[in-house]
């Protein structure tokens, strides 16, 4: 064996050896930035139990009707929207994790004028809606009788 070729051999070997150090340097690091995470993350979050009913009723009245405004699009989805003479309902499914606003309006129809608003906050977290909370004009909200 030449000396050129023990050369480029005992290159290779070095290069190897850094490489692997490297690598291990590296894999330590990553070691320990996980550790130090998951010392400043709360260890007793609260564990999710329930659901919150993602079902909303309102009032409606002659000439008049709901409308909403999404902020945050992609956290839930309208996945029904059916109303009689009495109320209007709607109702969202998760899509993501996230908090969102819907702002309903309540206009006469063909005006663009609000006579009532109620903004609602849905959030969604693993996958399932666990705060559903309404503010503003809340007397337009139908209870749902008892039978």
């Amino acid at each position: 064996m030449s000396i050129t070729s023990r050369l480029v051999s005992a290159a290779f070997a070095a290069g190897a050896a850094l490489a692997v150090g490297y690598g291990i340097k590296k894999l330590g690091e990553k070691v320990d930035r996980q550790a130090h995470q998951a010392q400043h993350q709360p260890e007793n979050e609260p564990e999710i139990i329930g659901t919150a009913d993602s079902k909303i009723t309102l009032k409606v009245g002659n000439d008049k009707d709901w409308s909403y405004v999404m902020r945050d699009k992609g956290v839930v989805k309208e996945s029904e929207n059916k109303h009689n003479e009495e109320v209007r309902q709607f109702q969202f499914v998760p899509l993501k994790d996230g908090v969102t606003e819907l702002e309903f309006d309540y206009k006469p129809k063909g005006s663009d004028e609000s006579l009532q608003t109620i903004t609602y906050n849905i959030e969604v977290r693993n996958g399932r809606i666990i705060r559903c909370d309404a503010a503003g004009d809340l007397e337009m909200i139908a209870k749902e009788k008892n039978t």
